[in-house]
């Protein structure tokens, strides 16, 4: 099973243990390193929209717990913020999830 589905069959249940989602973020990282976690970045943000309303607050999660591990162990320097800035389309703000 790939990282994908495991993401989208909790999102599915409704549910997720925390260690799941830092295993997940971990193997991942370990299969495709920061493309694959941009990559998974970039899936969940196009998908959460679609998603029915009691859905969506899982997979915001997962996107915060995405963008917290990659900021992490992947820092931007000062150059890569800029171009990420005017390279990308304005981004919707999550709150930390607690």
């Amino acid at each position: 099973m790939n990282i994908s589905e495991i993401v989208w069959k909790s999102v599915g249940r409704g549910a997720v243990h925390p260690s799941e989602v830092l295993n997940v973020l971990i193997e991942l990282d370990n299969r495709k390193g920061q493309i694959g976690l941009w990559a998974l970045e970039n899936e969940l943000r196009a998908k959460i929209p679609l998603l029915r309303p009691t859905a969506q607050p899982l997979a915001k999660a997962w996107l915060e717990a995405t963008i917290q591990y990659r900021m992490t162990y992947y820092p931007e320097g000062r150059l890569s913020r800029l171009f990420n800035r005017f390279s990308q389309p304005e981004r919707e703000s999550f709150p930390l999830a607690s």
